[in-house]
């Protein structure tokens, strides 16, 4: 395959670049691309060094595919570019984030989706916690028919990109220190504060990140019958999202049962089954495998239950999530 990403130096181009050290995907060749001219510099990949090139001037048809690790504006202008050049996009700007008719994968879940993607010529990556609630959700969907779902999901910082890291990080740095911090970016402070909201909240009373996750979610799996409702709260941590889940089944099954269909299903991991006996966090788990971490199963009645799941947002949720598609294609 010949790849351009554009976006390497971003937090989740970086990790792409990590993953692709490992040889999982064979590239022929390699094109990083930067928002800038007359750049010297090289990437190295797998033992050889890649010129970087300006992605203005960069001819698109030089590559199978690109991987856009960049802002929603450059998604925009880019991707027909691209697309004429018969290049296929994988896009994690969440530029189409629930739009009809804009493939959105999640590996294992709806793979036959890569038929559309070759086509149009066009994918789009799902947000982290999109991916989370489906990978969550879908096998119990499977097994017992999920009725209604409430969900809180505790957001990490990093769903910000580096302005979230970097944010909390100087603003830490500060407190710890005795001095103020200048609150610019975010309506309030990161650092040792939770925010009951996520983004700008419309007049419904929902924030953009929630509706664009609730869209995602049944783009992928078959709706429930009584929908989802789904609150976000920011918290101040770098990486993984946590989700607090109560589920409410079509038919009911025991918790032994419940674990088991968490079980089947190829991306997650109980708690309890790990052989190093820890307490899975949003710390813990990125040194973990990639996958997304079950606890604190509860049976609350009839065809009713609770569990809790986290996932390194970033690894998982975006980097392994773009190279799964790349896969398919390759």
């Amino acid at each position: 395959m010949k790849l351009a990403v554009y976006g390497y130096d971003t937090i989740v181009g970086k990790l792409v670049l990590e993953e692709l050290e490992q040889g999982k995907i064979v590239i022929e060749e390699f094109f990083p691309l930067s928002p800038l001219s007359a750049e010297y510099d090289a990437v190295p990949l797998s033992g050889k060094n890649y010129k970087i090139e300006c992605v203005d001037e960069f001819d698109f048809a030089k590559a199978d595919a690109v991987l856009f690790l960049s802002t929603k504006d450059e998604s925009e202008r880019l991707i027909p570019k691209a697309q004429a050049a018969n290049c296929v996009v994988i896009d994690n700007s969440h530029l189409f984030s629930g739009a009809k008719g804009i493939p959105s994968i999640v590996k294992d879940i709806n793979p036959e989706k890569i038929v559309e993607v070759r086509a149009k010529k066009l994918a789009t990556v799902p947000l982290a916690l999109t991916s989370q609630i489906v990978l969550a959700l879908n096998p119990l969907h499977d097994e017992f028919g999920v009725r209604k779902a409430a969900i809180t999901a505790l957001v990490s910082v990093s769903e910000h990109g580096e302005l979230g890291t970097q944010t909390l990080a100087s603003e830490t740095t500060r407190l710890l220190n005795g001095m103020s911090v200048d609150v610019t970016d975010f309506p309030a402070q990161l650092a040792f504060n939770l925010h009951t909201r996520v983004g700008d909240i419309n007049e419904e009373g929902s924030s953009l990140l929630e509706d664009e996750v609730k869209k995602e979610v049944f783009e992928v799996i078959d709706p429930f019958k009584d929908g989802m409702s789904l609150t976000c709260i920011q918290v101040p941590t770098f990486y993984g999202h946590t989700l607090s889940v109560h589920v409410e089944l079509e038919y009911d099954g025991s918790v032994d049962e419940f674990k088991e269909a968490l079980r089947k299903a190829p991306d997650l991991v109980l708690e309890e089954d790990m052989e190093e006996k820890t307490l899975v966090t949003p710390v813990s788990c990125a040194e973990l495998d990639k996958a997304v971490y079950i606890s604190r199963v509860r049976k609350q009645g009839r065809a009713s239950f609770d569990f809790t799941a986290v996932m390194d947002n970033t690894a998982v949720g975006e980097a392994a999530a773009a190279l799964d598609i790349l896969k398919m294609l390759a």
